[in-house]
């Protein structure tokens, strides 16, 4: 049983309803999907029959939509793969054109104003390097600096550019809509700069009358690395996007970034996820490469949530398989390692002050489990970020409650009816308890919760419970 979270997202190799089952028996716990690559009726009917499935198997499992954000790629091409030469130039013209070997036009042309001689485009993730050599107010020029291909719709990186784009384009409104329609879990934004970024989707989810959307800002350019501390303010977790990260800050700097990003989170209790190239090669291969289970056990040690396919499970062939192997990874690597509170956490509320005191009890009691009886899901949350040795055993009254906790390291929520009384919350944190793990006489288990009908959605006390 892996206490890492795993988010599997889904592609023309993926959405397939039975591969979809065997992925989440397989250990998926939130399915995604990128509205960059996605339209409203394929994410309509993803999100139908993950639904389906969570009936049928009587599982919980969220749903993950991304926003496309401000992102910039390259318009359709005259051809859908074309090779570009060192030293040859090449237009970037504000004209939506199909673009050749000689001009190509961008999805947001009006980027052009902001792009100065002497600065670096990356096109197609990075494999393609361009100098701009002069600009206009209608195209810039630029020099190629490297052999390689470019593709219709390909990515397209400015580092060191300052843009002043607006975050929340039309299309992303309306997916933040579908998504609320469909009561999506989480909201993941693309391109976030800071957290004016972030208040402007919270503006709108208030606007919709949504209090139940997650919001998860991904971390793609330094910008948001400075402005992180801003941004966790106003978010419930960040995704550590390494692709564009990766080419916008530099790959040498990756590893220390993602430390410093895991450790701030794990001190403000934020959840943090882990994306991008984990498994890349079993987009063809049916065994992952050293160093890539070596990335999963690192991203496992240095405490995240959770981790993320892309390519993998979109497009590859080996999507079911892929997933296996990180739900292996994962559990080998966790049943070794103890975390033993070692972020700089400061408890700033009752509830967390609680949450301390349940894993100290529960590492010291050597308790197989630990019950948090949650109305909203902050309480297991709370223990959650402290990296108990023990599982989780959310006790929570909805479905809706149980799938925001699908990115909750080591919890594992059920859904049983509103308690009335203090006892009603032990006796059935007991009962559960039995039904999750094997409990004989004599062990203890940790039991936090509150104290019902009492107005308050709040955690209040904790019990050691001897069986």
């Amino acid at each position: 049983m892996n206490k890492t979270k795993m988010i599997a997202t889904i592609g023309p190799s993926s959405r397939s309803k039975e591969t979809i089952k065997q992925m989440i028996l397989s250990g998926v716990d939130v399915i995604r999907i990128n509205m960059s690559h996605s339209s409203f009726e394929d994410a309509r009917d993803i999100i139908l029959k993950v639904r389906e499935l969570n009936r049928e198997l009587s599982v919980i499992t969220g749903i993950m939509i991304d926003t496309r954000g401000p992102e910039i790629r390259i318009t359709e091409l005259e051809k859908n793969k074309i090779k570009l030469f060192a030293g040859n130039t090449i237009r970037i013209v504000k004209n939506n054109i199909k673009g050749n070997e000689n001009m190509i036009s961008l999805t947001l042309p009006e980027v052009i104003n902001y792009i100065k001689v002497g600065e670096r485009i990356l096109l197609n993730d990075g494999n393609v390097t361009l100098e701009v050599v002069s600009n206009s107010s209608d195209a810039i020029i630029c020099e190629i600096k490297n052999d390689g291909y470019i593709k219709s719709n390909c990515s397209v990186n400015i580092p060191k550019a300052n843009f002043n784009l607006k975050f929340l384009s039309e299309y992303d409104r309306e997916t933040i809509k579908f998504a609320v329609l469909m009561q999506v879990d989480y909201l993941a934004l693309s391109h976030v700069k800071d957290q004016l970024d972030v208040l402007d989707v919270n503006d709108l989810l208030i606007e919709l009358s949504d209090d139940h959307i997650q919001i998860i800002s991904k971390m793609e350019n330094k910008t948001a690395i400075e402005e992180m501390k801003g941004i966790l303010k106003v978010s419930d977790g960040v995704m550590i996007a390494r692709g564009d990260l990766g080419i916008e800050t530099g790959v040498e700097n990756l590893p220390l970034y993602q430390q410093m990003m895991i450790s701030k989170c794990r001190a403000k209790g934020k959840r943090v996820i882990m994306a991008t190239q984990m498994m890349s090669s079993m987009k063809h291969s049916i065994r992952p490469t050293n160093a890539e289970v070596t990335d999963v056990a690192n991203a496992v040690l240095s405490g995240c949530d959770a981790i993320m396919t892309s390519d993998e499970t979109t497009m590859g062939e080996y999507p079911v398989e892929t997933i296996q192997n990180m739900k292996q990874i994962c559990e080998n690597v966790e049943s070794y390692y103890r975390y033993d509170n070692k972020y700089a956490y400061v408890a700033e509320n009752k509830t967390e002050i609680i949450a301390s005191s349940v894993v100290n009890a529960a590492n010291e009691l050597g308790s197989k489990v630990i019950v948090a009886a949650t109305m909203s899901g902050h309480s297991a949350r709370a223990i959650s970020n402290l990296r108990p040795n023990a599982p989780i055993l959310a006790t929570v009254p909805t479905r809706k409650v149980a799938r925001t906790l699908a990115l909750s390291y080591g919890v594992y929520p059920v859904v049983v009816n509103e308690y009335n009384s203090t006892d009603e919350v032990i006796n059935d944190g007991v009962a559960q308890a039995k039904k999750f793990v094997e409990l004989n006489s004599g062990d203890q288990i940790v039991i936090a919760g509150g104290f019902p009908n009492t107005g308050k959605k709040t955690t209040n006390f904790m019990k050691i419970e001897e069986i």
